[in-house]
């Protein structure tokens, strides 16, 4: 069986991430990043054909039968995927005829050197190194996370079990494990902004939101390729917008999630609100008083997204969708924006989309109950993803 559990320790925007190869292997068979300019550490130019078949069973490189055009020239063989170039020699490919057939090595990371030394295969030919982290649409983070989800999926039944780590959680765990979260969103969030300013972050997060997990990386694509300035004068068609991609994933994708039916939610908030970004940058002046009220009996959080969706978003977008693009982009955006500190508020929202079974593990574990008083919040779906990619990263390191 193909060793596949290998678990790094890697550098995040908020820090170090523990990271397993396996999800670097998924980035490149999804090709969930850009691939339009991709270029070897030797200055080859790489344009992909096709991304090779996965091999996740057998000994051996990870990719088999990739199809690369190389300076011009198409090029068949293997691929290996690395955190960094050494690993080529590390792990003893240099010196296995299995790997022979190898014509890329693809890397997350460059040396700490920062530069990255020819490696040869068994019989000394030279291997180019193509590294990633240039051309990915997220932070690591975000792939960890996205990755994590996947596999909580329904058909996770493995997800079950760990419900039983969550028992043992105070009130005080629980908000500590959601404020990790909210912390990472925020640096995150500050990275976004020093990137790409105010409107272009809003634009790219948002459009991300909107491809939810399966269509995120094409939803990214799409946010490049049209401008702000074009959505808001109204000259892109959903559909021409949607004929221009060819990466979108829609096998078992529920209608509501469809792509295209989210790029004509989006094409009608630029239409009924051009002055969306604006309106969400005003947000946090324009309602400071509810914001910094401390009574309980107003329910904040209830008023607040009443507020955005209605008055910024126009009621496009359903409450579970709205309160999403809220918690985990707009708010700390404009919180990173106007240098607010609020993670109660966000800690409180109302939960976005997730997994049906977290609000099952909620009620069943008495984090809330019937009479509204204990609502599902927010907070609540982010201390159980924090505990449980833990979990999942602890159990790999485990096995490795």
């Amino acid at each position: 069986m193909k060793d596949s559990g290998i678990v790094e320790e890697v550098p995040g925007y908020y820090g170090p991430v523990k990271m397993e190869e396996s999800i670097i292997q998924r980035i490149w068979a999804e090709q969930d990043l850009f691939t339009d300019s991709l270029q070897t550490e030797c200055g080859k130019e790489i344009f992909v054909n096709y991304e090779g078949n996965w091999n996740q069973s057998e000994e051996g490189p990870d990719f088999k039968n990739a199809r690369l055009i190389v300076d011009g020239k198409e090029v068949e063989g293997d691929l290996e995927i690395h955190f960094k170039p050494k690993d080529w020699k590390r792990h003893g490919h240099h010196s296995d005829p299995r790997y022979e057939n190898v014509i890329l090595q693809i890397c997350l990371f460059p040396e700490n050197s920062g530069k990255t030394e020819p490696f040869h295969t068994e019989k000394g030919r030279e291997l180019p190194c193509l590294l990633l982290l240039p051309h990915l649409f997220h932070g690591v983070e975000e792939y960890a996370e996205a990755y994590t989800l996947a596999r909580l999926s329904s058909r996770d039944g493995k997800a079950e079990k760990e419900m039983n780590c969550l028992i043992r959680l105070s009130a005080d765990e629980r908000e500590e494990l959601a404020r990790i979260r909210w912390l990472n969103k925020l640096s995150f969030a500050r990275t976004r902004l020093a990137a790409q300013g105010w409107e272009m972050a809003c634009h790219q997060w948002f459009l991300e939101i909107l491809g939810y997990r399966r269509n995120k990386s094409p939803m990214a694509r799409l946010a490049q390729r049209f401008s702000i300035e074009q959505w808001k004068s109204g000259v892109i068609e959903p559909d021409m917008a949607y004929q221009s991609e060819r990466g979108w994933k829609l096998r078992a994708c529920r209608p509501a999630n469809h792509p295209l039916l989210r790029l004509q939610q989006y094409a009608e908030l630029w239409r009924i609100s051009p002055d969306w970004p604006e309106r969400l940058a005003a947000f946090a002046d324009n309602n400071l008083e509810l914001i910094q009220d401390t009574n309980p009996e107003k329910n904040k959080p209830t008023m607040l997204s009443r507020i955005w969706r209605e008055q910024i978003l126009g009621d496009v977008f359903a409450q579970g969708k709205a309160n999403t693009l809220w918690i985990d982009a707009c708010w700390p955006l404009l919180c990173e924006f106007k240098n607010l500190d609020s993670f109660s508020l966000w800690n409180q929202w109302p939960a976005g989309d997730c997994p049906s079974k977290f609000k099952d593990w909620a009620r069943r574990l008495r984090w809330t109950d019937g009479s509204g008083k204990k609502p599902f919040s927010n907070g609540q779906v982010q201390c159980i993803l924090e505990s449980l990619q833990r979990r999942m990263i602890k159990n790999s390191e485990n096995l490795s």
